[in-house]
């Protein structure tokens, strides 16, 4: 049993924003956008945990993305209306943050046993 935790414990990359679990090399987002297929780890630097199927997202996880959300609001709006493309880069990652807030508000919840979300 040691054993399993122990193999299963080495996949577990902690991260500020995510938990990454490094299981299927495959399936790692930073991999493929690397170019890098075939590494033994991810690469951190590369990582989207919001489009990344071996990424989870947890409570201690939720200031990171709370901030990463307000910090592109207010860029928003130092935007000029000229400025379109930057605009909707910047409305996208919005976007990918307050759906991972909202993926953590609602396993939060459930796991509080609160029926309210």
């Amino acid at each position: 049993m040691t054993r399993r935790f122990s193999a299963r414990a080495r996949t577990l990359h902690l991260g500020t924003a995510n938990y990454c679990w490094f299981i299927d090399p495959a399936e790692a987002l930073c991999l493929r956008l690397a170019g890098t297929p075939d590494a033994d780890r991810p690469l951190a630097g590369m990582c989207d945990s919001a489009r990344c199927p071996q990424a989870t997202h947890h409570p201690c996880h939720r200031p990171v993305w709370e901030e990463a959300r307000q910090n592109a609001k207010v860029f928003i709006g130092s935007l000029s209306r000229r400025q379109k493309t930057e605009r909707a880069r910047v409305e996208a990652s919005v976007t990918r943050a307050e759906r991972v807030l909202a993926e953590i508000d609602h396993s939060t919840a459930l796991a509080t046993g609160k029926d309210e979300i």
